[in-house]
């Protein structure tokens, strides 16, 4: 994420009363705290460690931002109009047209290393032998993700996710 995003993602957040600097954590850093657990894929003690917070602080700002997030999710994820006509990359390319010309994205998926508990690690243990869980994901052909799925254990298939 760009500086600039950042900063506006920020200032968006703390514009609606969401986010608010509090006596120990300016609103930027509980937004970093957030971003960090979920683009770097990094665990709570590791965040911990590099912001210099206990885990219950870290815990709770990760966990205040994710419902502030949850709030602006009607006004800045919208779902592509199903009435819109073919998407110019297929209409334009008599080697998909017709025969792609309902079609407005491909899905795929993949798998993300997950931390589970004891009795769950058999079921989300995958065949490279490492605990994960199963996203499958939507993209259109504007490379936008219109829908992802995640959570699945790893022995789910991809049939069993997708419907």
């Amino acid at each position: 994420m760009s500086a600039q995003a950042f900063v506006g993602l920020r200032d968006i957040m703390v514009r609606r009363g969401i986010l608010n600097d509090t006596r120990f954590m300016p609103a930027a850093e509980q937004l970093a705290i957030f971003l960090r657990v979920v683009a770097q894929a990094d665990s709570y003690r590791s965040v911990c460690e590099f912001f210099q917070h206990s885990l219950e602080t870290v815990s709770r700002n990760f966990n205040h931002v994710l419902q502030g997030i949850l709030l602006l999710k009607d006004e800045y994820i919208t779902l592509p109009d199903p009435t819109v006509p073919c998407h110019p990359h297929i209409k334009n390319n008599s080697n998909f047209y017709p025969y792609f010309k309902d079609i407005f994205g491909a899905i795929d998926g993949t798998h993300i290393p997950a931390i589970v508990s004891r009795q769950k690690q058999r079921r989300y243990r995958n065949r490279k032998d490492f605990i994960s869980q199963n996203v499958m994901a939507t993209v259109s052909f504007d490379r936008q993700f219109v829908y992802i799925a995640t959570g699945w254990e790893e022995s789910a298939a991809d049939m069993r996710v997708l419907k």
